[in-house]
This record gives C-alpha cells, structure tokens and sequence, in this order.
C-alpha cells in the first residue's frame, strides 16, 4: 500500500511525462498509419491525464493520500 501512496504523492513526476511522451509517440504512430500502437500509446496519455486531473481536483500530494485512505481502506 506504500507504493501507491508513493505514487499518488508524487503523481506530477509521472503523469505529466505520460502525457508528454504518450501524445508524441500516438501522433507519430497516428501519422504511420499504425493505429493499433497509436491508440496504446493514446491510452498512456489518457493515463496520465486522468491521473494529473485528479491530483489538481483533490488538492495536492497530501490530500491525494488522504482521500485514497479514506475511500479504498483496507480489510
């Protein structure tokens, strides 16, 4: 469970590269014709676009945490 908070607190440090790199590589592969790699690399960007919208809705690093803890606890 430590490795999703991890995660979760640091969302900006891999979902803005996701974003980044997921949109060049489907573009690259779109202009290919290659639609089944561009739509893989589409859904790495869809990814860390979800992810980053929910770290900016929630509040930050620590809020993040909070609000996974307090919505998913463990048995």
């Amino acid at each position: 469970m430590l490795e999703v908070f991890f995660l979760a607190r640091h969302i900006p440090f891999w979902g803005i590269p996701f974003i980044i790199l997921g949109g060049e590589f489907a573009y690259m592969f779109w202009l290919k014709k290659k639609r089944k790699s561009a739509l893989f690399c589409l859904m790495f960007l869809l990814l860390g676009l979800g992810a980053t919208t929910f770290y900016v809705w929630v509040g930050g690093p620590d809020k993040a945490v909070k609000y996974i803890k307090t919505n998913f606890p463990r048995n």
